[in-house]
This record gives C-alpha cells, sequence and structure tokens, in this order.
C-alpha cells in the first residue's frame, strides 16, 4: 500500500464512496464515524493521513484537528478537511485550527489525489528525518533554537512584467518578507553572494506551463535550492494544472485570486517546515559530528547506530513498518594487515566503506561498528529487498579492485553478510536492539562458515 488513510465521516455512504476511490488508487483505509473514534483509531492505528468530513457528530471538526494534532505533536498525520463551501473565512479558519489542506465539495478526484500524495511525501520526508534527529536527541545534543525574528526572503519568478509587479507588491505588503523578482535562468543559478531565497515563488498560467514545469523539476533537483519550499501560484484559467504541479514537486499550490491572509499563513508553515529540517540538519552536522561518527571511514559509530535501530523499533510499533537489520564483515581482513601492514589495511577499510555507502538507498543507515565490521539499517524494508541490497552490496565489493600504496597490483576482497528484520514478532513480543543484532551475527556466522563472499538470514527473523 502507498499509505494508510484514515477517513472521518458520519456518513456511512461518504465514506463508502470515498474507500473506494482510495483503495483503487492502492491506499490502505480505515474508517471512523465520529471525533472519538477516529482519535482513538488514531492513537492505535498511526495513519499517515486524515480526511475529516465538514461536520461530525460529537464535535467540531475544528476541535478534533487540533485534539489530533495537540495530542502527537510532530509525529501527528497531515490532515485535509472537507468544506461545503469555498468561502475564504471559512478557508482560513480550517487551515488556522491545523488542518494541512482544504478542499471543497465536491471534489475533485484527481486535486484530491494529487494533494494527497504531496502531503504523504511531505510527511514521510519529515517522519525519515525525525527518526535521525531523535537519534541525536537521545545521545543528548539538543536542537538549535529556532530564530522567530529574521526577515524571509522569497524568490519570484513571473512570466510577464506586469503580473510579476502586482504579485510583488501584494507579497510586499504581507509582513516580514522582502521579494526579489527572478527570471527563470536566475533562480537555477547560485548566488554570488550566497543568499539563496527562503522560499520560490511561481506564478503559473496556461502559456507558462511547460516552461513552470521543468523549473521546478530543475529546482528541486539543484544544490542551492533543492532544500526550499517551492510554491506555485495559479492564475484563475490554469487551475487544472494544480495535480501536475503537486506531483512534479512543488510544495505547495495555491490560487492568485485567493485570501492574502490564507497566502500568508502558507507561506508561513511552508517556511517553518523548512526551517526545522535545517535546524535538525544542522543538528546532524554539527553536534554529532566527533562524538558518532568514525574518523577512519567517516561513517556512523556504534554509538549513532544502535539508538537508531531504537528508533526504529518504536516506529514500527506504530505504524507497523518493518526493516532490516545486516551485519557485514570483510573476509580474511586478518591477511591484509599482515601481509601489506595496518596502512594498507585502514585503506581498505576506507574504500569499502565508500563502497558499501554509495550503493545504499538515501535513507538507509550505516556504521562501522568494529574493527572490519559494518552495521547497515534498512528502513521501510523487507525480507526481498534487503536480500537485492545484501546481494548487489557483496557484488560490488567483490567486482572493485581496491588500491594501496604497499602493493603495486590492487587488492581483491570479499564481505559476507548477515541479515535479519525488525518487522513485529509472531507472538506480538517487541524486538530489541540486542536480539536483533544477535540474529544478525548469527546468520553472519551462518554465511562465514558457509564459504564467505555470500549473505544469510537469520534463522529465527523477527517476521
Amino acid at each position: 500500500m502507498s499509505g494508510k488513510i484514515l477517513i472521518v465521516d458520519e456518513l456511512a455512504t461518504n465514506r463508502i464512496v470515498l474507500k473506494v476511490k482510495l483503495s483503487a488508487a492502492y491506499y490502505d483505509v480505515i474508517q471512523a464515524c465520529s471525533g472519538a473514534e477516529a482519535l482513538s483509531l488514531s492513537a492505535c492505528e498511526s495513519p499517515d493521513l486524515v480526511v475529516c468530513a465538514p461536520t461530525l457528530s460529537d464535535m467540531d471538526c475544528h476541535s478534533f484537528v487540533q485534539r489530533l494534532k495537540a495530542r502527537d505533536g510532530l509525529e501527528a498525520a497531515p490532515v485535509i478537511m472537507f468544506l461545503h463551501t469555498a468561502h475564504h473565512q471559512a478557508r482560513l479558519d480550517a487551515l488556522q485550527a491545523g488542518a494541512d489542506e482544504v478542499l471543497v465539495k465536491p471534489v475533485d478526484e484527481s486535486i484530491l489525489l494529487a494533494r494527497l500524495r504531496s502531503l504523504l511525501r511531505q510527511h514521510q520526508v519529515a517522519r525519515d528525518l525525525r527518526i535521525h534527529a531523535g537519534t541525536a536527541s537521545a545521545l543528548g545534543f539538543a536542537e538549535s533554537a529556532p530564530r522567530f525574528d529574521r526577515t524571509w526572503h522569497i524568490g519570484l519568478v513571473a512570466h510577464g512584467q506586469k503580473e510579476a509587479v502586482a504579485l510583488a507588491a501584494r507579497l510586499g505588503r504581507l509582513r516580514r518578507y522582502k521579494v526579489k523578482p527572478l527570471d527563470p535562468e536566475s533562480a537555477l543559478i547560485t548566488p554570488r553572494d550566497g543568499a539563496v531565497p527562503d522560499l520560490y515563488l511561481l506564478r503559473v498560467c496556461p502559456d507558462s506551463r511547460d516552461a513552470t514545469l521543468d523549473l521546478i523539476a530543475r529546482l528541486s533537483t539543484s544544490p542551492h535550492s533543492r532544500k526550499r519550499p517551492i510554491i506555485a501560484v495559479l492564475s484563475p484559467q490554469a487551475s487544472s494544472l494544480l495535480p501536475g504541479l503537486l506531483d512534479i514537486g512543488a510544495d505547495d499550490v495555491i490560487f492568485e485570486n485567493g485570501d492574502s491572509r490564507e497566502l500568508l499563513l502558507r507561506l508561513d508553515r511552508q517556511l517553518a517546515r523548512a526551517h526545522k529540517a535545517e535546524a535538525m540538519r544542522e543538528q546532524l552536522q554539527t553536534g554529532l559530528q566527533a562524538a558518532v561518527i568514525d574518523p577512519l571511514t567517516g561513517l556512523y559509530n556504534r554509538r549513532y547506530a544502535l539508538p537508531f535501530i531504537g528508533r526504529l523499533i518504536d516506529e514500527t510499533g506504530r505504524d507497523g513498518r518493518g526493516f532490516a537489520v545486516m551485519v557485514a564483515d570483510l573476509d580474511h581482513f586478518k591477511r591484509i594487515n599482515d601481509q601489506h601492514g595496518h596502512a594498507a589495511g585502514d585503506a581498505v577499510l576506507s574504500q569499502i566503506a565508500r563502497l558499501m555507502k554509495s550503493n545504499l538507498r538515501e535513507k538507509d543507515m550505516i556504521a562501522r561498528i568494529g574493527g572490519e565490521e559494518f552495521l547497515i539499517v534498512m528502513p521501510d524494508a523487507g525480507r526481498e529487498e534487503a536480500s537485492r541490497m545484501a546481494r548487489r552490496l557483496c557484488a560490488a565489493v567483490r567486482r572493485s579492485p581496491l588500491h594501496v600504496i604497499s602493493s603495486e597490483a590492487p587488492l581483491n576482497v570479499t564481505i559476507s553478510i548477515g541479515a535479519t528484520l525488525g518487522h513485529p514478532r509472531p507472538d506480538a513480543e517487541t524486538p530489541k536492539v540486542d536480539t536483533l543484532l544477535d540474529e544478525a551475527d548469527r546468520a553472519l556466522y551462518g554465511s562465514k562458515s558457509g564459504g564467505r563472499n555470500t549473505v544469510t538470514f537469520s534463522r529465527r527473523p523477527a517476521a
């Protein structure tokens, strides 16, 4: 499934119709007929997103969203709230209550699904980042304090001078924002003074569709802008472009003729989200560097890796997603040290570390936990995906000759891997960090005794 969606609506017909649409899009759907039932289900099922009806039988829908967000904090699932009216104040009230998106009935299915995908994507990115930042906090490193008094810089790209001036003037009346008009080419160039906009705002009209889609795709991947929010502002004639803009990478899409108060609120939310992510990245890059990074390989060390697994175990208990734990060990490493010296051994370890890391997914974690032993953790991975990755790592190491100063000929080495799964166990017991490491170690012993340069899964997997 692409994600778990909780539908909250007192009318069974509405729930069933929406469930059919979401199930057809491969979402796992759970249902609640009241706010109280939805809060209870949310606590035990940990949905990835909540869709809320305009009215609930037992509480105001605004109160429901506020209670959900207050209880779950940063872990709270994003909420899409349906409304009966497109009135500006009704939309603003819903957003201020905590709804992440507001859609007016009848809802266009393509827009609903695009909003779902966008919110789920942002929620998952934030969730993965919190896992790493939570590991840092567990080690005693505090998050950097937020900056409340700063001026935010917005890069405004609009095709047409008249439209650009009008939109810049409107933004200039909003608090805390300094707007800089940009043409598409200059937006893609890293500023010489290093003053990258905090957010990119792109005005979209039907004539600029292809150019805007291309610009969003490129801004989303360019080194200087890929971590900055991108908001598309649609002209009244371009409403049909909304789904494509979200799917190509825009963080939000708003309408040009909307309420300025809603525009301000959406800008603030995107900037707050980006600032939170930036603070967590800085936390990982600075405070953790000396304490949890292995100086030889540049990988994480045991002090980081074990709390990371602990965080994943907690996540698994809430949302049911599993993960894989693998221990990789260089074969016959002692021979390299004996024949070529310890400096050559260090060079081999460093090269192997870079090689394995380059073959893993971005969200995977790899650490050096012993002399020639590495720990690999793959979030959201089952047995098949973990086996495929382990075989890939073995092949990559086997096929890559390593160069050391003490030997004219390149060295050929292999690795053995033992693996296990961190999924909920059949007896419903929560797996422990030590248990998972022990299972992976015993599986590694099986690979060693079975001839090395191979992969073995634990005979007692965690699923």
